[in-house]
């Protein structure tokens, strides 16, 4: 027995098909961690001018790092900063919370297999945040005004046991 489909039921199937394509073509990427740079994960200190700066970095979930730094002088806190990276529409995006601030977003704006910058123009200082590896026990952080000689400050370090 043949059964004829109504053409209203083909328009509808035919209709949602379209739909359902399109919701997922409109999506934003799906997050990966090959996004991230997750390179950074351990624990990273340095010296500077009478200060020590430790970075510690985990890896969250597949959209997300975690990190914590604190910075001593004369054997005193003189700051420390909540860190995250995370994946927002398919890039990484830096979020930094010095002092317990409210947070603040520098989006990646280059990415290599050893090197990642982050921007955040509208940002009074720093507007760019970059971490550098070299090699597999040396990493440097550096914020600046926006470009490579604009106030720029580096924080060089080596890896380091994360027993504190």
């Amino acid at each position: 027995m043949i059964r004829t489909i109504k053409p209203s039921l083909v328009l509808a199937l035919l209709a949602a098909n379209i739909a359902m394509a399109l919701a997922h073509a409109q999506r934003a990427p799906e997050p990966t961690s090959s996004t991230l740079p997750t390179w950074m994960i351990g624990c990273w200190a340095g010296e500077r001018g009478g200060e020590k700066f430790h970075e510690r970095w985990t890896g969250g979930d597949d959209s997300t790092l975690l990190g914590v730094a604190h910075t001593t002088k004369a054997g005193k806190l003189a700051a420390f900063e909540f860190l995250r990276v995370v994946v927002k529409e398919g890039r990484a995006v830096y979020v930094a919370q010095p002092n317990g601030a409210p947070p603040t977003e520098f989006a990646a704006t280059a990415s290599t297999t050893n090197r990642v910058v982050f921007e955040n123009p509208a940002h009074d200082f720093p507007k760019r945040v970059t971490y550098e590896r070299s090699g597999a026990d040396r990493l440097t952080a550096s914020i600046d005004g926006g470009s490579e000689k604009a106030n720029r400050i580096e924080y060089p370090m080596t890896r380091a046991a994360c027993d504190r």
